[in-house]
């Protein structure tokens, strides 16, 4: 009997109107989708080898130790899954004479878009009327006189409708599944395809969320005109409304200073009064050579690059003095940015302490949206989320670290050979460590998001409990 049940809700749906108009949608917007992110991607692709080409070839010839540490950037390249999901979008410099502003006005398409919203709206218009406009059709009082239990048709109707509902959205994954594979500049791995295969299973709860809200609230409506309107409310409160006041409502919960504030005092730190400190100590170091040198320092002060490279050739004890000096002229300004540095980075700890904890107390009340916790499942498995840019910059980090004490030793190997080497002479890096960004395992991603399936999950039993508990009480006649 359930069977029937299940079969007759799958049908009715299938050959309803709705069902064709949400076909043709999905496999619109998927297609489109697929085709305009992937020619984007293709584009990102195509300036990610330009930036890396161009950095290597200003190193190979202008590797003045001045210049490289702001050249030493580190290139992520597209992620795999941006073909399908935008994820965290790049800045666009609308000040290039390239840059089309369009597209920061009106976003293209891409999967997370069609999940949480087209599907989610098609999944309550699929369902809205399961109970009471069948109430209102007679149907249901005489499903009911032939002693079917309104278990039986709560969950006929559940499974049925689910089902009608995913196969446009199922089709459509397919079609860009089969444009992804046969794609030249799309190069998928199994751990690629296998976040593709957890997505799916994720957009599939998160649909069937939205379908059973319908149903629970039809199950309280005596009216589908009802229905349909309170179904939509809760739409708009679960996906517009929970996910954007969170932000606001945590920022009033846990305040933190003014970003505007924390620069400007950064800024004084770091160079104003950076400066002063490093005059201070290195007008000692002066003071200290004067003393001990009298006018053979004096005349040195005076003296071009090219004179004092040309004394150190033939005066010995002109050269134990210059690299005497400049040893204790540099560890005097170091000793300034350090003290100085150390302040800074003891502001920005506080302030990313606060920060953490306020975007934390903002991400805990949005996933009381199962929109939330999809968009956190999604970004996460695919890459193009909050903790992949945590961890480019977490593995950057590690390689500028890296890359640091690699010209360290290069600048020291360069002084011993040539005591006047400064920092405008030229330094070959040509042997440096390169940066080779790979993405973070599946299995780290996957255990990332678990507590999101969870509650995802959990809103599924929730509006089924209560669409049960509505039915059990719902008048037929």
């Amino acid at each position: 009997m359930l069977g029937t049940i299940i079969s007759r809700e799958f049908l009715n749906n299938l050959f309803n109107l709705r069902f064709m108009i949400g076909l043709i949608l999905c496999v619109i917007l998927t297609i489109s989708c697929v085709v305009i992110l992937t020619h984007d991607y293709e584009q990102e692709m195509e300036d990610y080898y330009l930036r890396v080409t161009m950095q290597d070839d200003f190193l190979s010839q202008y590797a003045h130790t001045n210049r490289i540490s702001g050249m030493i950037a580190t290139q992520k390249p597209p992620e795999r899954f941006r073909p399908l999901i935008i994820g965290i979008p790049r800045d666009a410099n609308l000040g290039s004479f390239d840059d089309n502003p369009l597209p920061v006005l009106f976003p293209p398409l891409d999967l997370l878009f069609i999940v949480t919203v087209i599907m989610s709206l098609m999944a309550i218009m699929f369902s809205y009327d399961a109970v009471s406009g069948e109430r209102e059709s007679g149907t249901l009082k005489l499903m009911m006189s032939n002693s079917l239990s309104r278990a039986k048709i709560l969950l006929g109707k559940c499974i049925g409708g689910t089902t009608s509902l995913l196969i446009p959205f199922i089709f459509s994954l397919l079609v860009g599944g089969i444009y992804v594979t046969i794609h030249p500049a799309i190069h998928w791995d199994t751990s690629n395809w296998a976040s593709f295969g957890l997505l799916i299973l994720a957009s599939v709860i998160f649909i069937s969320i939205f379908y059973l809200l319908g149903l629970m609230v039809s199950t309280f409506s005596r009216f589908s005109s009802t229905s349909i309107l309170t179904s939509l409310f809760l739409w708009v409160l679960l996906i517009l409304v929970v996910p954007n006041i969170s932000p606001y409502i945590s920022a009033q919960l846990y305040r933190i200073p003014s970003v505007n504030k924390i620069e400007r005092e950064l800024d004084r730190l770091t160079s104003i009064e950076r400066d002063n400190l490093g005059r201070s100590l290195s007008g000692e170091v002066n003071k200290r050579f004067e003393k001990q040198y009298g006018e053979f320092f004096t005349k040195f002060q005076t003296m071009t690059q090219d004179e004092v490279r040309q004394r150190v050739a033939v005066d010995a004890e002109f050269r134990t003095m210059y690299e005497a000096y400049r040893k204790d002229f540099g560890n005097a300004w170091n000793e300034a940015n350090r003290i100085q540095n150390e302040k800074a980075r003891k502001i920005r700890s506080e302030l990313d302490l606060k920060t953490d904890k306020q975007n934390k107390i903002a991400k805990n009340l949005a996933c009381l949206s199962p929109y939330a916790n999809f968009v956190y499942i999604a970004t996460d498995l695919s890459g193009t989320g909050l903790r992949s840019l945590d961890y480019f910059n977490r593995v950057s980090g590690e390689y500028r670290a890296l890359y640091y004490d690699y010209q360290g030793k290069k600048v020291r190997e360069a002084v011993k050979n040539d005591p006047t080497f400064d920092s405008n002479s030229f330094l070959d890096v040509s042997d440096r460590p390169r940066f080779n960004f790979r993405e973070e395992p599946l299995k780290n991603r996957i255990e990332a998001v678990l507590l999101y399936w969870g509650v995802l999950l959990f809103f599924n039993v929730l509006f089924f409990a209560l669409a049960f508990v509505g039915f059990l009480r719902y008048d037929v006649r």
